[in-house]
């Protein structure tokens, strides 16, 4: 084992302990990693960048998401911003938002020297490139750049530190995460944070300092609510806004008969005008289904599924939409769920700046 192959273990069982991605130290280490990689015993996730690829193939994107950002930080002063700082977090949000692209904050209004472009108004920008009411100078990539990384100009902000990554502040990524999100994926990480104890009024403030645009932060925070318990029911109620319907009560309780102390809570309850009462339960990943189920479990489920629907019919409900995962990545098929109950709606889909 020569020079190089030593310093390659050293720096791969450090990388291990220190969750993060390597560089090489010297040049031959680097000619060396590049041979290893050619033959698929490491990858390069981003420029200059290695880790044994076996273990990489199996990481989930998020997790390898940090890896990189630690990596590029043991050698840049960079903050993640943006989608990454969303990351760093651990804010939910939707899987279409993964696009490959490390972003960070920047103070300077200036090109990109990483390959991309600056665009200051919509005009400038490329389709798709310019979300309206965003901060300005979003600092696109070029188009398969061997570094895939996307300029923030963000100033006066606290930058933090969190799994030891620097990041811009909780305030700050929340505030992107509407600025550049879509509806969906705004009203998912707001109501994660507002379970979290922030209040509406806390992020009002701290908008209102940045003197930015505030019709998507208003539109979402006139619909957010911490009452959504998980991503699923907030994907919901934002497929329920976005087509229009009315706006459900969450969390309506009911008398559980097997167990008072326990009531009963529906995900979403509505009262319509003419006296039914309707109730959507989101069941996730489709409770009947779940192949690592065993038969006898897959009976108990239902048979207890099979109770409280029993106990909700008995106390008024008119009738129970049982949505799942499948539904949300579908909306047409949740609408047609909602139709089909006589879910009150709107004439027209709601106008909504997104």
């Amino acid at each position: 084992m020569n020079n190089a192959q030593i310093e390659i273990q050293q720096l791969v069982q450090r990388a291990k302990r220190e969750h993060r991605c390597f560089t090489a130290t010297t040049r031959a280490t680097h000619q060396t990693l590049l041979r290893l990689t050619n033959r698929d015993i490491f990858v390069s996730p981003y420029l200059n960048l290695f880790y044994p690829k076996e273990e990489w193939q199996v990481m989930p994107y998020c997790q390898q998401h940090l890896y990189i950002l630690r990596g590029l930080q043991k050698i840049h002063a960079w903050v993640a911003a943006g989608m990454s700082a969303i990351e760093v977090h651990g804010m939910p949000h939707p899987w279409s938002q993964h696009d490959g692209l490390i972003t960070i904050a920047s103070k300077w209004a200036s090109s990109n020297p990483y390959g991309g472009k600056r665009y200051a108004t919509p005009s400038d920008a490329p389709p798709n490139s310019f979300v309206p009411g965003s901060p300005p100078a979003i600092l696109t990539p070029v188009r398969g750049s061997k570094q895939p990384l996307r300029r923030l100009f963000i100033t006066n902000d606290e930058t933090v530190t969190v799994s030891g990554i620097r990041t811009t502040s909780l305030f700050r990524t929340v505030f992107d995460a509407v600025m550049l999100g879509t509806f969906d994926s705004a009203l998912e990480c707001v109501n994660h944070v507002l379970r979290t104890g922030i209040s509406k009024q806390d992020l009002r403030i701290y908008c209102a300092q940045l003197h930015a645009n505030p019709r998507r932060m208003d539109c979402i925070l006139k619909y957010a609510t911490p009452l959504a318990e998980n991503g699923g029911e907030s994907m919901v109620l934002a497929a329920i806004i976005r087509e229009g319907f009315a706006i459900p009560e969450l969390q309506h309780e009911f008398t559980n008969f097997e167990n008072p102390s326990a009531p009963l809570r529906s995900d979403f309850y509505w009262k319509t005008t003419d006296g039914r009462i309707i109730v959507l339960e989101f069941d996730g990943l489709g409770k009947y289904s779940n192949p690592s189920m065993t038969r006898r479990a897959e009976e108990e489920n239902i048979t207890r599924q099979a109770r409280r629907d029993k106990m909700l019919f008995d106390q008024g409900v008119s009738e129970i939409i049982h949505c799942f995962s499948e539904d949300i990545y579908r909306p047409d098929r949740l609408v047609r769920k909602l139709v089909a109950a006589r879910v009150p709606r709107l004439r027209h889909a709601r106008e909504l700046p997104f």
